[in-house]
């Protein structure tokens, strides 16, 4: 698989767009995210309190309609990029996401992203039945 193969099929390009996204810290390892998210032809703001990013964009993609939990990362950084993989799950289906970044909670958030997008096109998307094998 070429690298741009590998990025089209687990970093797709979908209906759910980041936009921006600004972290605040908070008091307990709380933090509060506010994001600018496209789903389809809609652009929203939202905003979502959580313990670490990853709660809050779970969060806000809930929101918006696109529910996803993860059941697996792994994350490691190479030459200043760090890259994260998620094992996604959404109404019994799974499916693998990838996402890089300047830092670890850039690169969770890209991946999660990627996981919505994956999940919400199971046919393209090579997403599978929770327990079985991805193709």
């Amino acid at each position: 698989m070429t690298w741009q193969g590998f990025t089209d099929r687990y970093a797709p390009t979908g209906a759910i767009r980041l936009g921006s996204l600004r972290i605040e810290t908070g008091r307990e390892d709380m933090v509060t995210c506010h994001a600018t998210i496209a789903f389809a032809d809609r652009i929203m703001s939202l905003q979502a309190s959580a313990v670490g990013p990853i709660g809050a964009m779970t969060s806000m993609l809930h929101d918006i309609g696109a529910p996803i939990q993860i059941v697996s990362l792994h994350q490691r950084e190479v030459g200043g990029t760090v890259t994260t993989f998620l094992l996604c799950e959404s109404d019994d289906r799974q499916c693998w996401a990838y996402g890089d970044g300047a830092t670890g909670d850039e690169a969770n958030v890209n991946a999660l992203i990627a996981g919505a997008n994956r999940l919400r096109d199971p046919i393209s998307s090579g997403a599978i039945s929770s327990g079985g094998r991805e193709r």
